[in-house]
């Protein structure tokens, strides 16, 4: 079971590190498919979110549009602890529906509406509140459902026109914030398994090089198409786990 799990961490850690997106909507329902608890996978994933995000935010530094990201990622630091409280309110089941739900409508019309840049002529202000919106929205879902945002937020920027590699780049640092304060809430509530989570560092981090490295090869267009299918992927995976709790 850890060695199934590790590899999947692996394989999924390379289309993070090409698309900016963590990969804890993946490891949340293959760990609850597992048979481990929902709160402890939500710790593992948001763990491994990070293991793969510290490599990426530093690798895509240069090119983050931090007049964008700052907002994003303050506001989902700030907010994804509250969603990780308010989890433990809601049924796993409609928590899984609500991801399931969000992120394939996100794929689909990230596949169907041909991006614009309706937001180009933002204004510094502009920006900080399209921010702070779209971090606090992302940080919130993240930390209530154990993924980092990146699934959330990504998608959205796409879709309002942003470039696709500079929003791989900006929702990398979202993730890496906003999965490290969810990790820390679910942590302090005693929920990582450390004997269990720890290898998964090694298996995400070294896909995740891989993936940066492949990033720098592939045109905006496939990067936006790998993101689109991606989400839709995600999405059914996590609709089909929810049917079987």
């Amino acid at each position: 079971m850890e060695l199934a799990l590790f590899f999947i961490t692996f394989l999924f850690a390379i289309i993070a590190g090409i698309t900016g997106i963590g990969i804890a909507t993946i490891i949340v329902p293959t760990m609850v498919f597992f048979g481990f608890a929902f709160p402890l996978a939500k710790a593992t994933a948001l763990w491994v979110n990070v293991s793969i995000m510290s490599l990426t935010v530093w690798r895509k530094r240069k090119v983050v549009n931090w007049k964008l990201a700052l907002p994003l990622v303050v506001s989902s630091f700030l907010v994804a602890p509250l969603g990780a409280k308010v989890s433990f309110l809601i049924p796993e089941r409609v928590q899984l529906l609500i991801l399931a739900t969000f992120v394939v409508f996100s794929g689909i019309l990230i596949l169907k509406l041909k991006p614009k840049p309706r937001f180009s002529g933002l204004t510094h202000w502009g920006f900080v509140k399209l921010g702070v919106i779209l971090g606090a929205f992302a940080g919130f879902l993240g930390g209530m459902l154990g993924i980092g945002g990146g699934i959330i937020a990504n998608p959205i920027l796409i879709i309002l026109g942003f470039d696709p590699l500079m929003v791989s780049a900006i929702s990398g640092a979202m993730v890496l914030f906003s999965s490290l304060s969810g990790w820390v809430a679910y942590t302090v509530m005693g929920y990582f398994p450390v004997k269990v989570a720890l290898p998964l560092f090694f298996a995400a981090f070294g896909g995740s090089y891989i993936g940066n490295l492949l990033s720098e090869r592939i045109e905006k267009n496939a990067v936006r198409k790998i993101v689109a299918y991606f989400a839709i992927f995600v999405g059914i995976i996590t609709a089909i786990k929810a049917f079987t709790l």
